[in-house]
């Protein structure tokens, strides 16, 4: 693999890692179709992670995650993975 590529791979692994997560739960959600809330669960933590990893780590190896502001792009993330976790919730009751 050339040093260029990997460089890059490397200053996009947050954003590699949530959207591992989010494929891996598309395809859990796809064999397993009656465990959506399980699957609606995962993502909203995915993007909590997200809005984590963006409070924590500094612009230049946030890589993709970062687009505005830390605290903004934090609030939005963690805003996001909050809804969809108070609706699954909510819809589980």
């Amino acid at each position: 693999m050339p040093l260029e590529l990997r460089r890059r791979a490397r200053a996009q692994a947050p954003l590699l890692l949530v959207l591992a997560i989010v494929v891996a739960v598309f395809v859990y959600m796809t064999v397993t179709p009656g465990h959506w809330r399980r699957g609606t669960a995962m993502i909203g933590v995915a993007m909590m992670l997200a809005g984590v990893l963006r409070l924590v780590l500094p612009a230049p190896h946030a890589g993709l995650l970062a687009a505005r502001g830390r605290w903004w792009d934090s609030f939005c993330y963690l805003a996001l993975g909050a809804a969809i976790l108070i609706i699954d919730i909510r819809l589980q009751k």
